[in-house]
């Protein structure tokens, strides 16, 4: 039975660029977030988010009817520009929006990219739409779009009330371990500056304390002893010592300790550290690595397959062999096998070599062909070539001999 008292009223939705708002009880709390600007300001959230958003960037659109939109749908800006733009925003955010533009004819004829602060989201009552009002930054005045007209990308969507038509970025994982980073590197910058003063201790014969006395000898200690006079032998006053205070190793191991974070900012990236900082255990090797970044790729690939397929109406897909084996080596090595294996033909090989362009200027004429053909069903009778089989004993076991 339908409750007649229940209010079903719009509501406002979290845009990603502000932090998650978390009901505990009847209160509510703001959930711990890394704010976006200062990570995108950290070396190794940088590197990996650059290395991500560059090679999705560079993935081929095939879009069908949309493949004109796709090959330049931007205005103001390449496409790959435009998609790195998509994909930074994505993944610092955990959500990007496209406006889609369209025509006449109300088909999408070229798309437009809106910074998160600028966007507004609301769910309508029933949860029958979600609608987009855009803040343009420009002469423009503010528009409300339906979701029919925004491309809305999203990663990893929470499923708790509001926040389930929404994402969340990986940062929201990373609190603790770039909290630790930046303190680490904040303390090896004040060890620098200060390298002098809090590593060596001058204890003086005599109870001082005057300042100004204790800034004398500490001023001509270190006339006495650096500069021009740093390695010579010191002279020191009777009774006074000299002291160095070390590390604590505690300290030490954290300052030394760089890769924790990086591993952990990988981890929640989902991308193989050994294959951001070039280096990899002894079991590993570059075509795994490579392997197993590719298929990391795909959890970012999906959501822009999906929402592009889901709101332009055509099936898109992108290729992200273009982006990461860019000497086709990899892709060679494949189509070199299968034509070994049997399941392409010598013609079947040279046409995906030449559709792909894997090796410019390459050509092949009809005798190319026939003599592969020749010396495919050669070797998969168990024979070989001519050269091969020159002076190779028949099963008479006489010696055969080659016609010239």
């Amino acid at each position: 039975m339908i409750n007649p008292l229940r209010i079903l009223r719009q509501r406002t939705l979290p845009n990603g660029a502000s932090p998650l708002l978390v009901f505990n009880g009847n209160k509510i709390v703001t959930s711990q977030v890394i704010d976006a600007d200062k990570a995108f300001k950290n070396s190794d959230v940088f590197a990996i988010v650059f290395r991500i958003s560059s090679d999705i960037a560079s993935c081929s659109f095939n879009g069908q009817q949309y493949q004109t939109l796709l090959n330049n749908p931007f205005k103001l800006m390449n496409p790959y520009a435009g998609w790195q733009g998509v994909m930074i925003q994505l993944l610092l955010h955990g959500n990007a929006y496209v406006i889609i533009h369209r025509d006449n004819n109300n088909k999408a004829s070229w798309l437009e990219r809106i910074p998160t602060d600028d966007v507004e989201l609301t769910l309508l009552d029933n949860a029958e739409d979600i609608t987009y009002k855009v803040h343009f930054q420009d002469e423009r005045e503010d528009k409300t779009y339906p979701s029919a007209d925004i491309l809305h990308f999203k990663l990893v969507a929470p499923g708790s009330d509001a926040e389930q038509y929404t994402g969340v970025s990986p940062l929201i994982s990373l609190a603790q371990e770039l909290g630790i980073q930046n303190n680490s590197k904040k303390l090896t910058l004040a060890s620098l500056i200060h390298a002098l003063a809090p590593t060596n201790v001058y204890e003086t014969p005599n109870a001082i304390t005057d300042p100004e006395d204790k800034e004398k000898i500490r001023q001509a200690f270190e006339k006495a002893n650096t500069g021009a006079n740093a390695g010579r032998l010191m002279v020191m006053d009777a009774g006074a010592k000299l002291s160095t205070l070390d590390v604590s190793p505690n300290v030490a191991k954290l300052l030394d300790d760089t890769t924790f974070a990086q591993t952990q900012i990988a981890k929640a990236f989902g991308i193989p550290d050994s294959y951001l900082n070039g280096q990899g255990d002894q079991q590993s090797s570059i075509e795994m690595i490579r392997s197993l970044y590719q298929n990391a790729l795909t959890m970012y690939i999906r959501p822009i397959e999906s929402e592009l397929t889901y709101k332009l109406g055509a099936p898109v897909k992108l290729d992200v062999t273009s982006a990461i084996d860019v000497d086709h080596q990899n892709e060679l090595n494949n189509i070199n096998n299968l034509a070994k294996s049997g399941m392409l033909t010598p013609r079947q090989a040279f046409g995906l070599m030449l559709a792909n362009d894997i090796l410019p200027g390459l050509t092949v004429t009809d005798e190319d062909i026939e003599l592969l053909n020749k010396r495919s069903s050669t070797a998969m009778k168990g024979g070989g070539t001519e050269d091969e089989n020159n002076g190779r004993p028949d099963n008479s076991g006489n010696q055969s001999n080659s016609q010239t």
